[in-house]
C-alpha cells in the first residue's frame, strides 16, 4: 500500500437547505486502502460517500483525486465507481450487457471492450455467466455483477454503499471476504459504507466513525475497538460496560474504585489519568467468571449465543454484562444464581468529557 494519498477530502461541508449534515471532514485515503464509514442513521456516512462520487456536490471544502481537484466534475467524469445498495442492474439486459454499459458510453472499441468485460467477470468469479439475466442470479451474484460493472471502467477509487445489506447473514460473510480478496489482488482503493460494526471491523484497514456529520474517530479497527476516543464510539462499536471511578495507589499497587458501585474495587496496571479519575471501558469478554473472586454478583438474565453466553449481572446494586466464551463444558447459570467475576488489570480510560 503506497503512503501517498490517492484521495483527499479537505474540510468537507454539506448542507441540505438549513440542515448541515457534514461538518469539516478532512481525510487522506492511500492507494490500495479500504476505509469504512460507519455511524448511526443520519450520521452522514452515505452522504459523504456520494460527495466523493459527485452525486451530492459539497457545500464547502474540496475533493482531490490523484492530486487534482474533481469538484467540478460530474459522476461519470470522475475516476470513481459506485456500487449502490440495490445494485441498480438493468433487468432486461444480460450480465455481459450490464457490465458493457459504461464502456459503450465511453465508446471503447469492440476488441478492447470484450477483453475488459471478460477480465472483470473473471475477477469477480462470474466468467461463464455472460448470457444470464439478473433475475437468474442469486443476490451475491448480482452484487458481483454490480462490482464488475465498476471494475471494467478501471476506477481509481471504488465506492460501496451498503452493498451487503440485502444479503442473508452467511452470504454477507462470503461477500465481504470476496471484497477483501479483490482489494488485495487488484490493489484497489475502496471506500465502504455499512451500518454493521462487525462488518466494518473485519473488512477494513481503517474505520471512520461519524455522528451528526462529525468525525468521532479514524483509526485501525483494533484501535477503534480497544481504545475508543469517546463514550459514543465505545458504545457504538461493540458493547461496553462503562464505569466512572477513581484511581488510588496503596503500598505501590494502583486500584480502581468504581464511583457508583460501592465495594467494586480491583487492582490495575499501566497508565492512569493524571487527575486520578475517569471512565474505564470494560468489554463484556474482558470480564470473566471466577468462583474464587470476592466480587459476587447475581445473574439477572442469561442469553445463549452458541459460542458464548451473555450474562447480565447485578453487582453492588449496579448492572454489568459479561460474555462467557466457549461455554460447552461449563454449567449454564440461571437467573438468580450467584456468580463470581474478575476484572482485567489493563484498562482503557476514556478521555474526559
Amino acid at each position: 500500500m503506497s503512503e501517498e494519498p490517492i484521495l483527499q477530502l479537505k474540510q468537507i461541508e454539506k448542507s441540505f437547505g438549513e440542515t448541515t449534515v457534514l461538518r469539516d471532514i478532512t481525510l487522506d485515503v492511500k492507494q490500495g486502502e479500504l476505509i469504512t464509514f460507519i455511524g448511526p442513521s443520519g450520521s452522514g456516512k452515505s452522504t459523504l460517500l456520494r460527495v466523493v462520487g459527485g452525486f451530492h456536490p459539497q457545500t464547502g471544502g474540496t475533493v482531490v483525486l490523484g492530486g487534482k481537484s474533481i469538484d467540478a466534475l460530474p459522476p461519470e467524469k470522475r475516476s470513481t465507481g459506485m456500487v449502490f445498495q440495490n445494485y441498480a442492474l438493468f433487468p432486461h439486459m444480460s450480465v455481459y450487457d450490464n457490465v458493457e454499459y459504461g464502456l459503450k458510453i465511453q465508446k471503447v472499441g469492440k476488441a478492447e471492450k470484450d477483453e475488459r468485460i471478460r477480465e472483470a467477470l473473471k475477477q469477480v468469479q462470474l466468467d461463464g455467466y455472460e448470457d444470464r439475466k439478473p433475475s437468474e442470479l442469486s443476490g451475491g451474484q448480482q452484487q458481483r455483477v454490480a462490482i464488475a460493472r465498476c471494475l471494467v471502467l478501471k476506477p481509481e477509487v471504488l465506492l460501496l454503499d451498503e452493498p451487503l445489506s440485502n444479503l442473508d447473514a452467511n452470504l454477507r460473510v462470503i461477500m465481504r471476504d470476496e471484497i477483501r480478496r479483490l482489494k488485495e489482488e487488484l490493489n484497489l482503493t475502496i471506500i465502504f459504507v455499512t451500518h454493521d460494526q462487525e462488518e466494518a471491523l473485519s473488512i477494513s484497514d481503517r474505520v471512520l466513525v461519524l455522528k451528526d456529520g462529525i468525525v468521532q474517530q479514524l483509526d485501525a479497527p483494533s484501535v477503534i475497538y480497544q481504545h475508543p476516543a469517546n463514550e459514543f464510539v465505545a458504545n457504538f462499536v461493540g458493547h461496553a460496560n462503562l464505569m466512572e471511578g477513581t484511581f488510588k495507589v496503596e503500598d505501590g499497587q494502583t486500584f480502581f474504585q468504581a464511583k457508583k458501585e460501592e465495594g467494586l474495587r480491583f487492582p490495575v496496571e499501566g497508565e492512569t489519568p493524571s487527575n486520578d479519575s475517569g471512565t474505564v471501558l470494560l468489554r463484556p469478554e474482558m470480564i470473566e467468571r471466577d468462583p474464587e473472586s470476592r466480587h459476587q454478583g447475581t445473574v439477572e438474565k442469561a442469553v445463549y449465543h452458541g459460542n458464548y453466553v451473555r450474562y447480565y449481572i447485578s453487582l453492588y446494586g449496579e448492572s454489568l454484562f459479561l460474555d462467557d466464551n466457549n461455554p460447552f463444558h461449563k454449567s449454564l447459570l440461571q437467573k438468580g444464581e450467584k456468580v463470581g467475576v474478575s476484572f482485567p488489570k489493563h484498562l482503557h480510560v476514556l478521555p474526559g468529557k
